[in-house]
C-alpha cells in the first residue's frame, strides 16, 4: 500500500506543479490515475519476490477499472 500511496501522491504533485508552473491544467482527473498506474508499473521492477507480481496485478486492475469508468462517462455524455 505504501508504494501505491506514493504513486498517487506523486501523480497529484506532478499535476499540481504542471498547473502552477507551466499553466497547463489537466483535461481530466483520469490523467492523474494513469500517471499513478505508470509509476506503479515502473516501480514494480524495484520490488522483490511476490511483491512484483502483486504490484503489477494491482496496477492493471486500476488501469482496467479506470478505462471502464472512462468509457462509461463518455457513453453518458454521448461520446460513443
Amino acid at each position: 500500500y505504501t508504494v501505491a500511496l506514493g504513486a498517487v501522491t506523486w501523480s497529484i504533485w506532478l499535476a499540481r506543479n504542471k498547473a502552477t508552473f507551466e499553466k497547463k491544467m489537466i483535461k481530466s482527473p483520469f490523467e492523474i490515475v494513469f500517471t499513478a498506474v505508470s509509476f506503479l508499473l515502473y516501480w514494480a521492477g524495484l520490488q522483490a519476490g511476490d511483491d512484483v507480481t502483486q504490484l503489477r496485478a494491482g496496477a492493471e486492475m486500476i488501469r482496467n477499472g479506470t478505462l471502464l469508468l472512462m468509457r462509461t462517462c463518455d457513453a453518458s455524455k454521448g461520446g460513443m
